[in-house]
């Protein structure tokens, strides 16, 4: 299951960020080290601005080893000397800037012109140079304007000049707008947004969870530090690639509760609704399937792009309704009680099986002993609903106060077409979290065309290469 996690894609919102990128300026091929949005609180609601990717070039994996191997992820996230040791690296970087609300290239570049002369003058290393850059810099984004899904391309070489392209899309176009040589400038981009005041918290999070992963896979060279690039190595496959969901980490893989097998990540996002104008999430969702997955999906879906497959109900469908064991982790965002939860979901369950005609008296007494399970529990931010769904048909439930899977189960209902509908109301036609689709088809997308087929022409045999 190749590629490794340095090129496994991040969706963040609405924008794909890819595995590896060739930036404008640059003749290498820079892999995903972040991404995350950048947004603010206003009026009690985190309102979304702009979607951010942060590559990185290979040879920063056995640099940043050499002093932050062995450093756990909550440890990276909280050292403003890591991410300062990103921004300063003799490695080129890449941060793509992708709008989720419409911006004007004037009030983007006021304001990161604003911050960098303030720090600049507060340190006392502002000189006629950056006063320079920086009119170059107004001058560049003056006549520029960015829609919803419009990006601001930065690409930051090691010698410090500063490459600036702009897409009307998430595409990287293969020619520049403008080059600014000046290296305070070229680091105070990726500064403000990862560094100690960084306007992208999840971004930080999402580099430090990644990059933990690559440095403590990087072996160390004779003399003792992890000097060889070639020693680096970049595991585990994207399959076992955790997810950054808003506050949520989803780890690479679970044991769910009433299972005894080890499910991998197929993918995650949000549920949320566009409340006056802004899009309130109420919940960050992961899926989690049993590996077997991989190859029974691929008989049929092997070699369709990650479009196609977001696009296809049947390939959704296919997944809900597979032989193999499924794991739903529900973590709240904003505070839900269980009958809320629960009356929602069976409420959906019930009309829908009505339209159908497939509603009788055992989904009926299923329907009664889900409301039961909730009727008594509450979810606070961070709280979660966890849900294992058996090919044979039995949805275990279980619950916890935060985003862990714990050991034991709070019931299990016997009813297949309940078990079914959790998921199907996920990620089925009207599935309440596009996101999540979007991230699974992407992944899923990479893992059936890695997948060998067997001799029968067809991708049946469980192995998949690796």
């Amino acid at each position: 299951m190749a590629p490794t996690p340095s090129l496994a894609g991040l969706q963040i919102e609405t924008t794909a960020f890819p595995p590896s990128v060739k930036p404008p300026g640059s003749s290498n091929t820079l892999f995903l080290g972040g991404a995350g949005v950048r947004g603010l609180e206003i009026q009690g609601n985190f309102v979304k601005f702009t979607a951010i990717g942060v590559y990185l070039e290979d040879k920063a994996v056995p640099q940043l080893a050499v002093k932050w191997k062995g450093k756990t992820a909550e440890e990276l996230t909280e050292s403003v000397e890591f991410f300062r040791d990103i921004v300063t690296g003799p490695f080129e970087k890449f941060i793509q800037v992708t709008t989720i609300l419409p911006l004007t290239g004037q009030q983007y570049a006021e304001k990161v012109s604003e911050n960098c002369v303030a720090f600049w003058k507060s340190v006392g290393i502002y000189t006629d140079a950056e006063e320079k850059a920086i009119e170059k810099f107004l001058e560049v984004f003056k006549d520029q304007n960015f829609p919803h899904g419009a990006s601001i391309l930065f690409t930051q070489s090691p010698k410090g000049s500063l490459t600036i392209s702009f897409s009307r899309d998430a595409s990287v176009p293969e020619a520049a707008n403008a080059v600014i040589e000046n290296k305070l400038l070229s680091e105070a981009v990726l500064e403000s947004i990862v560094g100690k005041h960084g306007v992208s918290p999840a971004a930080k999070q999402s580099l430090a969870v990644r990059l933990s992963e690559l440095l403590n896979g990087c072996n160390e060279s004779n003399d003792g530090k992890a000097g060889n690039e070639r020693d680096c190595q970049m595991a585990p496959p994207p399959s076992l690639a955790g997810l950054q969901i808003e506050t949520t980490t989803f780890p690479p893989s679970v044991k769910p509760p009433g299972s005894s097998n080890t499910l991998f990540l197929g993918g995650g996002g949000v549920r949320g609704l566009e409340i006056q104008g802004n899009f309130v999430k109420f919940t960050a969702i992961g899926v989690y399937l049993e590996d077997s997955a991989v190859p029974q999906l691929a008989v049929k879906w092997k070699g369709k792009t990650a479009k196609e497959l977001t696009e296809s109900v049947e390939f959704f469908r296919d997944i809900v309704t597979g032989p193999f064991e499924k794991f739903i982790q529900v973590t709240t965002i904003l505070p839900l009680t269980g009958q809320q939860y629960s009356e929602k979901v069976s409420e959906n369950c019930v009309a829908f099986w009505k339209s159908v005609g497939i509603y009788t008296d055992a989904e009926g007494k299923a329907i009664e002993k889900f409301l039961e399970v909730f009727k008594d529990q509450n979810f606070p931010p961070g709280a979660s609903i966890l849900f294992t769904q058996s090919p044979k048909g039995s949805l275990t439930i279980s619950f916890s106060r935060d985003a862990s899977v714990p050991e034991a189960a709070n019931a299990v209902i016997e009813n297949k077409l309940l078990s079914e509908a959790v998921l199907e109301s996920i990620i089925g036609k009207h599935g309440v979290s596009p996101p999540a689709k979007q991230s699974l088809a992407a992944r899923l997308s990479e893992l059936l065309s890695g997948c060998k087929e067997s001799n029968g022409a067809e991708a049946g045999n469980e192995k998949v290469e690796a």
